[in-house]
């Protein structure tokens, strides 16, 4: 009995043991594999020592970046800092402002409380001139287009990163001739149907008024011209709407049936809203504006702003705008094929002019007043 009985307990013993070491091979394996961290590859152009120096000492930094005007729904910011996020663990924090705001702010700042920011070139050129963004210049600087970058104070520098073209979106079920020019809308056919944003409120409305002064009279800064044509669409009865800020829900409601704005708003709506459209570049004259992103001059996380905008500037991250229907301002980034067809064509584009930044602060201020003055508003 002795025998049987410490021969069990020898074999429990044994078993007991053996399922230890089961157990505990397993646990070392999943350990391994979960102690494991995936090496991340970064795409080729990104894949440089002066990234990944940028990436440590960003890191060392806290992993954060702080933005001023560069919300999630704006320019398909919410992909791109995803995206930068995932290959650089950077999280993103943004307080929603307006360019104006923008400005004011980071001047009582002095520049210290945000690493980057988006505003219109005309202001963030404005904050180079006070010395107030960084005199870092990111690689693919050397590509942005003359006119759409700069140096101001101290070597401060300012850069668009995108840009958009005025434009209109036509509701094909109300409107069955479609206009292709400004001056083909001065007819009574569109009745009721145009709907813009106000030149008092708004830097787009500013841009259609520019737009309009382009194809009256070849010369966008001659701002006479426009007011007068889009005063004779109001006296014809075009005009619809004259909104404080951007709104689609006239549009989507079928109240009008043609919206003028910046393409990039109009190609996410032909896309998104559910109405049957098409969307218009007048082949008579149009603007393009730019939009900037600059680094603040006593950014708190310097080398993650730094890592940002060779992010944002590599043709990798120029791509990451076009997600959003924002076309790059760097001419030699190629779409890829799935992206492009959500563009009108090139040709679409042969009569837009940038627009010159200083030339326009030195009209928009009189603007709004001879607008008002012309539509009686």
């Amino acid at each position: 009995m002795f025998k049987v009985f410490f021969g069990k307990r020898i074999y429990l013993v044994v078993i007991v043991l053996l399922i230890g070491i089961l157990i505990n091979g397993c646990g070392g394996q999943q350990s391994k594999v979960e102690g494991k961290k995936e090496q991340l590859k970064l795409p080729p152009e990104l894949d440089t020592p002066i990234i990944k120096e940028l990436a440590q000492k960003a890191k060392a930094e806290g992993g954060v970046i702080n933005s001023y005007g560069m919300p999630d729904t704006w320019a398909n910011y919410g992909e791109i800092y995803k995206e930068f996020e995932r290959l650089f663990g950077i999280k993103h924090q943004d307080i929603d402002m307006g360019s104006t705001v923008v400005l004011s702010r980071m001047t009582e700042e002095n520049a210290s409380k945000n690493d980057v920011a988006d505003l219109k070139p005309s202001l963030a050129e404005e904050l180079a001139k006070r010395g107030l963004t960084s005199e870092y210049k990111p690689a693919g600087w050397d590509k942005i287009p003359e006119g759409q970058k700069g140096v101001g104070r101290d070597g401060s520098v300012w850069q668009a990163a995108y840009k958009g073209t005025i434009g209109w979106i036509v509701n094909t079920k109300l409107v069955k001739k479609i206009p292709r020019t400004w001056r083909e809308l001065d007819s009574d056919e569109y009745k009721g149907l145009l709907a813009y944003l106000d030149p008092r409120a708004t830097g787009t409305g500013i841009n259609t008024v520019e737009a309009a002064s382009l194809a009256m009279s070849g010369n966008p800064y001659n701002y006479k011209a426009g007011i007068e044509f889009l005063a004779r669409l109001h006296k014809r009865g075009v005009v619809a709407s004259v909104d404080p800020k951007v709104t689609v829900s006239k549009f989507q409601r079928g109240e009008v049936g043609i919206l003028i704005n910046f393409d990039y708003n109009l190609l996410k709506w032909r896309d998104e809203l559910g109405v049957p459209s098409e969307i218009v570049i007048p082949s008579d004259g149009t603007v393009t504006s730019g939009g900037s992103v600059i680094m603040a001059r006593n950014a708190p996380h310097p080398n993650t702003a730094k890592l940002f905008m060779e992010f944002l500037f590599s043709k990798y991250g120029q791509q990451l705008y076009a997600g959003g229907y924002v076309t790059p301002i760097r001419p030699d980034v190629e779409l890829p094929p799935e992206l492009a067809k959500k563009f009108p064509p090139k040709e679409a584009y042969s009569k837009a002019i940038f627009i010159d930044y200083q030339k326009e602060s030195s009209v928009s201020d009189q603007i709004p007043q001879a607008w008002a003055t012309a539509v009686g508003q």
